[in-house]
């Protein structure tokens, strides 16, 4: 029901109409006194019926209000709950996009660390083939050095010069050779 002012039925005739009302007289007619008696009984229910009547419309109307207050907070809590749905799904979004780009950071960082491991791997092993190829040069340096003093003392044994300081000097002179590659 919309609201709005309902029309009193009973209104349409008052009891005061009712106990009034005349009535031609007839000759084989009813009996005045029970006309009269039924016409205010009559009233008095009627003025009940109006009073209850009354009442009802009331009561029609407080709820047609109530009902009208309920729908107006039924579309308030339904542009809450559409707000709300509006927020979550921003903020689902915010999410999603604040992930994507934490996630992007974290595989740019990892590339980075993968990319100077790699680096420096590269120079460890750089610099291990270096030291490799200084230790088989030192050796075959080394190993002609012995072999040279091990002629040198097999064909020279009568020379003047002792042998340890010829050798102290060929292993000087060897080793400022070494050092200069």
């Amino acid at each position: 029901m919309e609201n709005k002012q309902l029309d009193s039925l009973s209104e349409k005739i008052s009891p005061s109409e009712l106990k009034n009302k005349e009535f031609k007289k007839v000759m084989l007619g009813y009996s005045p006194e029970d006309v009269v008696s039924f016409l205010d009984q009559t009233a008095k229910a009627w003025t009940q019926v109006q009073k209850r009547e009354k009442e009802l419309i009331q009561k029609i109307e407080s709820l047609n209000a109530e009902i009208s207050h309920w729908r107006q907070r039924e579309s308030e809590i339904n542009k809450i709950k559409q707000d709300a749905i509006r927020e979550a799904e921003a903020i689902i979004e915010a999410g999603s996009e604040e992930a994507t780009k934490l996630f992007k950071q974290v595989e740019d960082k990892a590339q980075d660390i993968r990319q100077k491991t790699e680096e420096w791997l590269a120079e460890v092993i750089n610099q291990v083939q270096e030291t490799e190829r200084r230790k088989s040069n030192f050796i075959t340096a080394f190993k002609s050095a012995l072999d040279s003093h091990y002629e040198l003392i097999k064909n020279d044994q009568e020379l003047t010069e002792p042998l340890s300081k010829r050798l102290d000097t060929f292993l000087k002179s060897v080793m400022q050779t070494s050092s200069h590659h």
